[in-house]
């Protein structure tokens, strides 16, 4: 076998061993079989790994196991298939938004198939795997026949499962939304399946992370909310761990001061105190009305629910006052259902994150919120994008300490000047001296959804200046809330109370022609203001051909940019 770095190399194929039999495993021992892709036949209950995006070839292959057909394919044999041209229908953006506004009834979270003490587990499940590809293949006929795009959701039947062992068991149901856009995140219709499981069921929509909002905006919503006849309490769980950090220390927790009472951010004991409040009443409602409680035991059941990375979890440790769930700023850390007694009359019911179906302009909207994994993004312009029209240049610049060429007189800058500035600011770029983008991204996406970029949404139809994010009144209160500088939060740990996210490797970058011209422009402006504290820059032999890097040492003076 020869010798490598001078030692003698093993002659075993340790590697080779294993991965045959593996294949033996699945019956691939090196006949017809062995050339076959089939679909996967791993029993039910034992994927809980959640599936939001797919490919056209992972979609037609879970939707022939769901339908319990076996599908294969020879990849001996090539096949040519020829199609026509698909013509591409522009349709306008209001004409979108009417449609979709038409079609959204048809957006139903599936519905569990009935079942009583009679049913066998196959049964139960055949029909739930039947009703499950039934859906899917309506909201498939919906994108094709509305011209409408769906935002990823989730696709996985074990996930759904444990959500309706959830709703099945809990007196009430909370739902828990980001705060800052809070509609994003709201499902009406699983209201509707709560009244539709038991009408004495009751809904509460948790708004996590209002200490980001100032009062104003707050009081706005609860407005909103009031109108539209929905219960709903201000929340953060991050507030609540900090104040219990504060206690332990022998210190006073700040007060916050509000002129509104309906919009105060609620402390620990006073939202457990409503959860048991709501569970007693939801209860004698159903006795009255000779409805079955739902719940098991002489603990009143509180079922948490919610799209991932909402704070679910955290705000369960910041009731326990102890961590007891799994925290992460990945979305989909909790896999299944679990109970946590809170006190002899009280148990909450965590369920997983699970993104519901929903129309979206774009899919990097539901990356700004935090839905998609942002550690998995390779194309960030998108969503950073997102974020620089919610965002004004004065606090991007405040932020991160840059400035931006005064090439207009707009209030926002676009995504690739933002990451420019910030990667030649910071010293990420490439092995050729351009912006590291995928970094850098990533980077201004996990400090907007971690709330260090201080950002909102009004409610609909709010036409008062002072409601919109970048106002300076608004800034100046979201300031004294929310525990920042310059409109910025000023905590930078992650939602589990951990230091923010590991930097990722540098990454060799493709650039559009577009940006790579305004690339050379700011680079040109570099060179022209020169660096201070920084090495002689190297030979271009040195790099092969490639243009040498200009790192920046801290804080530097770039032709307009700090």
């Amino acid at each position: 076998m020869g010798k490598h770095n001078g030692k003698a190399r093993r002659k075993g194929l340790a590697v080779g061993k294993t991965l045959v039999n593996a294949a033996k495993k699945e019956g691939k021992n090196g006949g017809p079989a062995s050339l076959l892709h089939t679909t996967d036949t791993t029993p039910a209950g034992n994927n809980m790994q959640s599936v939001i995006e797919s490919n056209d070839l992972v979609e037609m292959m879970s939707m022939a196991d769901l339908a319990d057909r076996e599908f294969a394919a020879d990849k001996t044999t090539a096949v040519v298939v020829s199609s026509g041209t698909v013509a591409h229908i522009d349709t306008e953006r209001a004409e979108k938004d009417r449609t979709a506004a038409e079609a959204r009834h048809h957006l139903r979270i599936p519905r569990r198939p009935h079942w009583d003490t009679s049913t066998t587990p196959e049964q139960l499940d055949a029909a739930e795997r039947a009703l499950f590809l039934e859906w899917r293949r309506e909201l498939a006929a919906i994108e094709q026949d509305e011209l409408l795009t769906l935002t990823p959701f989730e696709k996985n039947l074990e996930v759904w499962r444990q959500l309706w062992r959830v709703l099945e068991r809990s007196d009430i149901v909370v739902q828990v939304l980001d705060a800052r856009d809070p509609l994003t995140y709201r499902s009406t219709d699983l209201e509707k399946y709560c009244r539709e499981l038991n009408a004495a069921k009751s809904s509460l929509m948790l708004l996590n992370k209002a200490d980001l909002l100032p009062e104003n905006v707050r009081t706005a919503w609860a407005d909103y909310f009031e109108e539209q006849g929905v219960d709903y309490l201000f929340w953060s769980a991050r507030r609540a761990t900090e104040a219990q950090q504060l206690e332990k220390e022998g210190l006073e927790p700040p007060i916050e001061y509000i002129s509104d009472s309906r919009v105060r951010v609620l402390t620990g004991e006073e939202l457990l105190d409503i959860f048991e409040q709501r569970a007693a009443v939801a209860v004698e409602n159903a006795v009255r009305r000779g409805l079955p409680r739902t719940s098991r035991g002489d603990r009143y059941m509180i079922g948490l629910t919610g799209y991932p990375n909402v704070g679910k979890s955290s705000t369960i440790n910041a009731l326990f006052g102890s961590k007891k769930t799994a925290v992460a700023p990945t979305p989909g850390k909790t896999k299944h259902f679990q109970t946590l007694n809170m006190s002899d009359t009280l148990c909450l019911c965590d369920c997983p994150g699970l993104v519901m179906p929903r129309f979206a302009r774009s899919k990097a909207e539901m990356v700004a919120a935090g839905v998609i994994p942002i550690d998995r993004l390779t194309d960030v312009k998108g969503p950073v994008g997102t974020v620089t029209k919610r965002v004004t240049r004065k606090q991007l610049e405040n932020l991160y300490g840059v400035q931006f060429p005064k090439t207009t007189a707009a209030d926002h800058v676009t995504a690739i000047e933002l990451i420019a500035a910030l990667a030649f600011s910071r010293g990420w770029l490439t092995a050729s001296g351009a912006p590291d983008e995928t970094k850098t991204g990533r980077k201004i996406l996990k400090d907007y959804v971690d709330g260090k970029v201080l950002a909102w949404v009004p409610p609909p139809g709010s036409s008062d200046p002072r409601l919109f994010n970048g106002h300076e009144e608004s800034v100046k209160k979201a300031k004294n809330g929310g525990g920042g500088v310059n409109g910025l939060r000023g905590n930078s740990s992650d939602e589990d109370g951990e230091t923010s996210h590991e930097e990722e490797e540098e990454e060799e970058l493709e650039l559009d022609p577009a940006d790579l011209e305004l690339l050379a422009d700011i680079e040109a402006e570099m060179g022209e203001g020169g660096q201070t504290g920084t090495k002689p820059t190297r030979p271009a032999y040195k790099f092969h051909g490639k243009k040498g890097s200009t790192k920046a040492r801290g804080i530097v003076s770039v032709g307009g940019y700090l």
